[in-house]
């Protein structure tokens, strides 16, 4: 089993990362009922996760807790003995440590009490030990499996156990033969000793450890799945393996004619649910109808509310389907699956599921079962979940009463409440309200929280307090929640038009960029730079990042107006930064030479133009950033527009050279993103088009043509206007996996008007101009 837990790790984790890093699992799951705040330990490896085929490395037993195996023990040392002294003989001593030398209490009582057999048990089971596993063949011969000293150690247990006085001893001999039975492949000897000695015993730990064996063995699957499901309840240090001998596919009329009573049936409908990724709510009616003190009742609802948390919190916030979904994200039906309206759709009838779980909850009489205040939690935040925000509040308020501050669990509830409070408000009204702010600064670290605020928030029409929460990721600092909950946010955005291995965000600014408008933007800068605005303790927090960033901010509006074309306010807002003693402007200011090859803006928009030798000549340098390019582009633009001008076609042609090189294939793309890379991006920027299809460049290289007054400057405005065509088709006709087109270059070539225009119209042009880019400079001189 162990070497198969690890095939299954790496197989997910190479299927993960074989295309590059995508969120996945507990990094999307949000989840604010965390299991750990409530006393269900021993279920801790049933926790609802994505994690689902690991163990818990750290055992079932919280630290300092007595399990029923050291229980036993006690009592049969008549309450003598401690449970550390049992522990560290059953766990800690060899053979040889087992004699009337040792200072071990457990000992110290079996030799002043002159139990032999107790001794002489103790050292046959450490005999034992070395024999309980299954030993790696390479040849995966079976004959390994059964070894002549297990069968001898088998044989001399039964014969022991005939023998022994001791009843408790007797059984303890008997179960250590069925294991080692197991081990030795000799199934008929684990139905015989089990059905002839523990069938008719009471029934405890060691009763259930030889269940366990026993079930393996069994034929009929209904009758194992009945075993499993005692098993699974009482023997916790089982209940990871016995789990997966659980098959769900059988009926559970088939499994239930096997219990004799409302316990055991209890047992297989919790362990039914807990097999059960998707709604449980029936197994959770009838365990509470058949053994309504039963723990499991709470941990089964603990775990429908983190599923319902994850089927409607992950997607709602992040808009990423749920941790554990029936959909795959990849696939010929992953955009039908996927979309965030399909999303969105599921949410609503999660929702509505939510609601089923609650209405059950308001119906259950607290008086019966074990843990009323998980219950009064779980009923406040289900009704949270379905929008039910005042009675969830309702509900906080009469159980945090009950609860001190000092508990994990105050703290847990005021998540909700904040929670809650925020998404009560009405919309286009919604703010930080006073009674969440210090529970926003105490769970700082907690990214999720702060982006469900956050996003709450934007919901609700505030964007600007959703930025500053947002901006208060900081990933190296970010809490680690625990093993089922990372606290990173991830999300993506309602605007997202297809998936893709770039389709979400994780810092603000990335996500502003996209999302914001210009004016909302500025709304943050203008907050921040409100000089009548006495901030308060939270809102120096709120601000604190932001506040440095605010000639980070000035430049993407600026980029905000570029990609809009309003090249004024871009302009205005570019000028801040010259200004700015703030300013740490990182763009190349001046030409060659002082430019080094890795910093931006190392060639001149207007007069060079990317894997193109130099054909304009620049009579006059000038300095190299957002604010000069966009002012000499507004420049050009005033003198090609004015009827008296007589170089329009001039001016027009250097114009379009700086929309082309503002475009993916530019030199100067860093006017309108941050980033660069060599395939089409599916962020909704709202410029997308015009990014890579170098619109606004073919605009002006046809205003070029047609105020061009020689026959080789018009053919060359229609080489730079096929260029721009060519980036057009190839956005519009992308050759990838979805759309393979044969022998492309002919089909971008046979589809462009301009080039085919050159072509007809000047043919002799068309070859020099189509072969080489060296004959540009020729061409250009040509102009008058």
């Amino acid at each position: 089993m162990k070497n198969f837990l690890l095939f299954i790790a790496t197989l997910v984790s190479n299927s993960i990362f074989a295309c590059g890093f995508y969120p996945f699992g507990e990094d999307i799951r949000y989840s604010f009922l965390n299991p750990a705040n409530f006393n269900y330990y021993s279920y801790s490896e049933f926790n609802y996760s994505s994690n689902t085929f690991y163990p818990n490395a750290d055992g079932v037993y919280p630290k300092g807790a007595i399990d029923e195996n050291e229980k036993l023990w006690i009592k049969y040392c008549n309450n003598k003995v401690s449970a550390e002294a049992v522990r560290i003989v059953l766990y800690d001593f060899k053979e040889e440590d087992i004699n009337e030398k040792s200072p071990n209490e457990m000992l110290q009582y079996f030799y002043k009490t002159k139990n032999i057999e107790a001794i002489n048990y103790l050292k046959f089971a450490k005999t034992c030990e070395f024999f309980n596993g299954t030993y790696e063949d390479p040849w995966e011969r079976k004959e390994s499996v059964s070894l002549p000293k297990r069968r001898e150690l088998i044989d001399k247990a039964i014969f022991i156990s005939n023998k022994t006085k001791n009843k408790e001893l007797r059984l303890r001999y008997t179960f250590l033969a069925i294991r080692l039975a197991y081990y030795n492949n000799d199934f008929y000897q684990i139905r015989s000793l089990f059905d002839t000695v523990f069938k008719s015993q009471k029934k405890d730990i060691l009763y259930y450890w030889s269940l366990y064996f026993r079930t393996f063995v069994e034929k009929d699957k209904a009758l194992v799945n009945f075993y499993a499901a005692q098993v699974f309840v009482n023997a916790p240090d089982k209940r990871f393996m016995i789990s997966q001998v659980f098959d769900a596919k059988i009926s559970l009329d088939a499994v239930l004619k096997y219990a004799k009573n409302n316990e055991e049936r209890a047992n297989v409908y919790f362990l039914a649910g807990i097999k059960k990724s998707d709604q449980a709510l029936f197994c959770l009616e009838q365990v509470y109808k058949y053994n309504p003190k039963f723990e499991g009742v709470s941990f089964l609802l603990l775990r429908e509310i983190n599923k319902i948390e994850d089927w409607v919190f992950t997607p709602y916030y992040s808009l990423f389907n749920p941790s554990v979904s029936k959909f795959s994200y990849w696939g010929e039906d992953s955009d039908k699956n996927n979309s965030i309206h399909d999303i969105l759709n599921r949410v609503e009838n999660d929702r509505a599921y939510a609601g089923k779980v609650l209405q059950f909850v308001n119906n259950v009489n607290l008086k019966k079962i074990n843990d009323p205040i998980l219950w009064k939690i779980g009923k406040a935040y289900l009704s949270f979940v379905t929008r039910n925000n005042q009675s969830c509040l309702n509900g906080i308020t009469a159980v945090e009463k009950n609860i001190s501050k000092k508990d994990a669990l105050y703290d847990q509830i005021q998540i909700i409440k904040a929670l809650a409070l925020t998404a009560n408000q009405e919309s286009g009204k919604a703010e930080i309200l006073e009674e969440v702010k210090p529970i926003l600064i105490k769970n700082q670290k907690n990214e999720k929280f702060l982006f469900a605020i956050g996003r709450e928030l934007e919901y609700k029409k505030n964007t600007t307090d959703a930025a500053f929460l947002y901006s208060k990721f900081n990933h190296a600092n970010t809490e680690y929640v625990g093993y089922y909950d990372s606290g990173t946010a991830v999300w993506k955005t309602l605007k997202n038009r297809s998936n893709s291995y770039r389709d979400f965000y994780s810092d603000y600014f990335d996500y502003i960029d996209v999302i914001y408008s210009p004016e909302q933007v500025q709304e943050i800068v203008s907050q921040i730079e409100d000089k009548n605005n006495s901030l308060d303790s939270f809102s120096k927090w709120k601000q604190s990042y932001l506040k440095t960033q605010i000639p980070r901010l000035y430049d993407l509006i600026g980029t905000k107006y570029i990609r809009q074309n309003n090249l004024k306010l871009a302009a205005k807002y570019f000028a801040k930064l010259n200004i700015d003693k703030l300013a740490n402007y990182s763009d190349c200011l001046w030409e060659k030479p002082n430019c080094k090859e890795s910093d931006m803006f190392d060639a001149n928009p207007f007069f060079v133009l990317k894997y193109t030798p130099e054909f304009i000549k620049q009579e006059k340098l000038f300095k190299l950033n957002k604010r000069s390019i966009t002012e000499h582009l507004i420049s050009y633009l005033k003198k090609a527009s004015d009827p008296k001008e007589e170089n329009k076609d001039y001016y027009y042609f250097l114009a379009a050279n700086a929309y082309y090189n503002m475009a993916q294939n530019g030199n100067s793309w860093m006017m309108r993103r941050y980033y660069w890379h060599s395939y089409t991006d599916d962020a909704p920027f709202e410029d997308e088009k015009e990014f890579y299809e170098s619109n606004l460049a073919q605009k002006n290289y046809l205003l070029a043509l047609k105020n061009a007054k020689t026959d080789q400057f018009k053919a060359l405005c229609l080489r730079m206007l096929g260029r721009c065509e060519k980036n057009k088709l190839e956005y519009q006709h992308p050759n990838n996996y979805d759309n393979r087109i044969e022998n492309y270059d002919d089909f971008l070539l046979n589809k462009n008007r301009y080039y085919q225009d050159l072509k007809s119209n000047y043919a002799d042009d068309y070859e020099i101009l189509m072969s080489s880019c060296s004959s540009f400079e020729e061409y250009f001189k040509a102009r008058r």
